[in-house]
């Protein structure tokens, strides 16, 4: 089917320019030196990308910079509630940090597609670096006011909204597209690291040297993956997209999305994902409490047994890529994630619960690794992050729509039965998308 709209052919297929992706790493025999034979070893079992050894750079600086952003977001919840004593002050930090993310999200991604990817980053993690840096000097000097707070959010949601597209739309530059999957589940699973490890070293330092601290951490983070990114090794710079304006490079974006129905497919299970699938998260204190009958030691297993089933499920699914079609995966997630969550709503003692929330970050893991990838692999290059943008927005969006629906529905039938019957329509709506012709094409 042709594209509605101009766009500049994809790259996917082209040979590889100087500087660009770097080539699998040659056998020691060939290069003179002598063979690291654990190395290797891991390296033969570890995903294909592995190997390229700029997404290896990539990697080592994502995970430290990952651990300072959840350190920061605790201390920032922390700092806003021992400066106010206020929780409606808390939620409006909370709001100031996610709004942008949502009004930003599509020119980031025009601007992602038309400007290097590369300097895109490297202004956003200035951005957080230099914010962080500041408001660890506010929080030192007992500065630290409401208004101060606010702003600090803001610039670190602005910085977010062009931080994700970006980073997604160059992890399918640096990996040929046979790799998506492994490169897909390594970002993740650093990630679900960084979400165990970050708030226990953020309340760590909360508890020693202060919120301060963990801003300066955070600051001290974007520092490697700076370094990173001065590196040569990149892709080439790109060519700007169009000679129009922003606004006209968006909407071509949401034209291409429209037209193109793998791309369509998934787009509707993100929202549906992103609605009904994330927007129960809030509630979880909730459950705790109520169906649980437990307190904060009990929230606490639950978010640690979130993070630690998201890692394992990224290493297994690394560990496999090579086999896994994105179809199918997503038509694995779909019943997984759906069934999870709907026993999880029913599950009346922490024991059952558990491995519900260890099957809806599995799941989720999966459904994650099979769009995202589809949307990589789907999209020319030189739409690509107009296309990613709109799959964030999904989720930035989608979220708290959802926590305001369940909210709303919660008057009219219980709120764990509203959640529930959102699983289902999750578990619907994934299936859906992943039988799509378009889908099982692109394999």
């Amino acid at each position: 089917m042709p594209d509605p709209v101009k766009v500049a052919p994809a790259a996917d297929d082209e040979p590889l320019a100087p500087g660009g992706v770097l080539p699998l790493a040659s056998p020691p025999e060939a290069t003179g030196q002598p063979p690291d034979r654990m190395f290797e070893r891991l390296l033969r079992r570890a995903p294909d990308a592995l190997r390229l050894p700029t997404f290896r750079l990539y990697l080592a600086g994502l995970g430290p910079l990952s651990l300072g952003t959840w350190m920061q977001l605790v201390a920032l919840g922390y700092l806003t509630l021992q400066v106010t004593g206020s929780v409606t002050a808390v939620g409006l930090v909370g709001a100031a940090d996610g709004i942008p993310a949502v009004l930003l999200s599509l020119p980031a991604g025009a601007a992602a597609d038309h400007f290097p990817r590369r300097r895109v980053l490297v202004v956003a993690t200035s951005a957080l670096g230099l914010t962080s840096l500041g408001l660890a000097l506010a929080a030192g000097l007992g500065q630290a006011s409401l208004p101060v707070l606010v702003g600090a959010a803001i610039c670190f949601g602005a910085a977010d909204a062009f931080n994700a597209p970006t980073r997604q739309a160059l992890v399918a530059d640096l990996v040929p597209r046979e790799q998506l999957v492994g490169a897909a589940t390594l970002t993740s699973s650093v990630g679900s690291a960084a979400r165990i490890i970050g708030p226990a070293a953020g309340g760590l330092l909360l508890g020693t040297l202060g919120a301060a601290s963990c801003f300066l951490a955070m600051a001290a983070s974007a520092v490697p993956f700076l370094l990173v990114l001065s590196r040569g090794g990149w892709p080439s710079a790109m060519r700007p997209t169009t000679e129009f304006g922003a606004v006209h490079r968006m909407l071509e974006g949401l034209a291409w999305s429209r037209q193109d129905k793998a791309v369509r497919a998934v787009l509707l299970g993100s929202v549906t994902l992103g609605v009904f699938g994330i927007g129960y998260m809030p509630y979880l204190p909730v459950f705790a409490r109520e169906q649980l009958h437990g307190g904060g030691q009990v929230l606490g297993i639950m978010y640690s047994v979130g993070g630690i089933g998201a890692l394992l499920g990224g290493v297994t699914l690394s560990v496999v890529s090579r086999r896994l079609r994105r179809d199918r995966l997503l038509l694995g997630a779909a019943p997984l994630y759906g069934l999870s969550l709907f026993g999880l709503t029913r599950a009346p003692t922490l024991a059952l619960a558990i491995p519900c929330l260890a099957g809806i970050s599995l799941g989720f893991m999966a459904a994650n690794t099979a769009m995202l990838t589809t949307l990589q692999t789907a999209a020319p290059t030189m739409m690509r992050a107009r296309v990613l943008s709109l799959y964030s927005l999904a989720f930035t969006a989608g979220g708290p729509l959802g926590t305001l629906l369940y909210a709303a529905l919660s008057h009219i039938v219980p709120l764990f039965t509203a959640i529930a019957a959102g699983a289902v329509v999750v578990g619907s709506v994934l299936l859906w998308s992943a039988t799509r012709p378009a889908l099982s094409a692109l394999g």
